[in-house]
């Protein structure tokens, strides 16, 4: 249960309010609407990952 910093008040997950903006998810407070956080979309668009032989 995330707890915000701006009001303090403590939240289920399934209660932020949540919306997308360019490719970002971002969550905020229910009660605030204080930014909780924001998580990117889909996949990198570059692969740093190789495969070791």
């Amino acid at each position: 249960m995330p707890t915000c910093k701006s009001c303090g008040e403590t939240c289920e997950a399934d209660a932020l309010t949540r919306h997308v903006s360019e490719g970002w998810l971002v969550v905020h407070c229910p009660g605030c609407h204080a930014p909780l956080g924001s998580y990117r979309l889909g996949t990198p668009s570059v692969d740093t990952m190789r495969n070791v032989e």
